[in-house]
């Protein structure tokens, strides 16, 4: 990702020290959403400069690149070896990069913990995360520190042991929606959507398992009666919460809800969650396009999960749905009746937009089209949520307040690898 990098004006030359430290442009959240939402960015100071202040990867590139060539310098390294591994990389890399993607490159980062009590979790405008413990939410102290500050209380929210069923921060990364899962009784459904400035904000009095944002004002949630055909509605956050704007977009899924997501295109995603009258079973995934539900949602009939959309795959319980900044869907749960479980799974886009074609829903034994991630292998029952945060790239997945993160390595690392190697072999002659 590019970043323009900015300095406040007229002020002196910055020091060798202070140049380790540059104030840039927050980009915008990133997600697959439909392309005319608008993007609002984090405050900004007296200059026009985001008030974020942090180490710049660029930065930190170029510093920790000045000091290994200081350190190269200081050895007595062949020119024609370096030379040598520069052509290497020259031509290994473009075609490594070319070749792979965000899909094959993901690797393990430090694990970390949420605060005691807390559950799912979401990553804010700026890429820091928030959670939720009690009424109490959570924000990190600053992006990548894992450290939690409580940012306040949630007046009128009914929780039970459980914690909260989601935490979905708005496309603009001002506002925050929480469903309490039925609360202490499991029957009092309040999904409440608050400022995260001051944490203004109501309690919407509608049902819900999952849920995700489709623009700024629309909150679609996944929902259901236990016994009862699972269904999709699209929350109006705008509208009256006494009297809410809640249009039923899809009906009769055969079982319980399972995630849901939007893509770049505007086409809905949603599973079945656990099979009860069927016809399809634990874990299927279709896709609706846009212009079929948004049918519904201007006053037409509701779409049939089980006659229409398209077949995706039929994975884990089709929870915790999600994109990353590539297009590959991340799916979370697990069906333990059919053995598939203790992984959280990666669809590659390509295998999406073969199954939107016609040519077959994803196979979910082809690691080539579905990547599985088990980072817990001590246990041989987890039952992975997932996440992506849009700002730093990462993949998390959780089991209980564990969070393993997933990130992609830069390019650069693989030239500074293959250098360490020269000068290594160098060494030992």
């Amino acid at each position: 990702m590019f970043h323009t990098l900015t300095f406040a004006k007229n002020r002196r030359a910055p020091s060798a020290s202070e140049r380790r430290r540059i104030t840039y442009r927050t980009p915008p959240r990133r997600s697959f959403r439909i392309t005319d939402r608008s993007v609002v960015q984090p405050p900004t100071d007296e200059h026009g400069q985001a008030s974020t202040v942090l180490e710049h990867p660029t930065a930190r590139r170029t510093r920790l690149a000045g000091r290994s060539s200081s350190r190269l310098r200081s050895l007595s390294v062949a020119p024609g070896m370096i030379l040598a591994a520069l052509v290497v990389a020259a031509v290994v890399l473009p075609a490594w990069t070319a070749r792979a993607d965000a899909f094959d490159l993901y690797g393990p980062a430090t694990p970390f913990d949420l605060p005691t009590g807390a559950g799912p979790f979401d990553a804010m405008s700026d890429g820091r995360l928030v959670t939720l413990v009690g009424s109490e939410l959570f924000a990190e102290t600053a992006v990548g520190s894992r450290s939690f500050d409580s940012i306040g209380t949630l007046d009128g929210g009914d929780f039970s042991d459980f914690g909260p069923a989601f935490i979905e921060v708005s496309p603009d990364g001002t506002r925050v929606a929480i469903g309490n899962g039925g609360g202490a009784g499991f029957d009092h459904y309040q999904v409440g959507v608050f400022n995260l400035e001051n944490l203004d904000g109501d309690w919407f009095h509608v049902n819900h398992f999952s849920a995700a944002w489709f623009d700024d004002r629309s909150l679609a949630l996944a929902a259901g009666v236990f016994g009862s055909p699972a269904f999709v509605t699209m929350l109006d956050v705008t509208s009256d919460a006494e009297n809410p704007t809640n249009p039923l977009l899809i009906d009769g899924v055969g079982g319980a809800s399972g995630g849901i997501a939007f893509d770049g295109e505007g086409r809905l995603f949603t599973g079945n969650g656990f099979q009860t009258e069927g016809p399809s079973t634990t874990g299927t995934l279709k896709s609706f396009d846009a212009e079929d539900w948004m049918a519904a949602w201007r006053g037409g009939d509701a779409v049939d999960f089980e006659t229409s959309g398209s077949l995706i795959a039929e994975l884990l319980s089709a929870g915790s749905l999600g994109f990353d900044s590539e297009g590959h869907l991340h799916v979370g749960g697990g069906d333990f009746d059919e053995g598939d479980f203790d992984y959280g799974a990666l669809i590659r886009a390509s295998a999406i937009v073969d199954a939107l074609g016609g040519r077959g829903p994803v196979d979910r034994d082809d690691p080539d089209r579905v990547r599985r991630f088990d980072p817990d292998g001590g246990d041989d029952f987890n039952f992975y949520s997932l996440g992506y945060n849009a700002f730093t790239g990462e993949l998390y997945l959780r089991q209980g307040t564990r969070v393993y993160p997933f990130v992609v390595p830069e390019p650069s690392s693989g030239l500074l690898m293959m250098l360490g190697a020269v000068v290594f072999l160098r060494r030992r002659r």
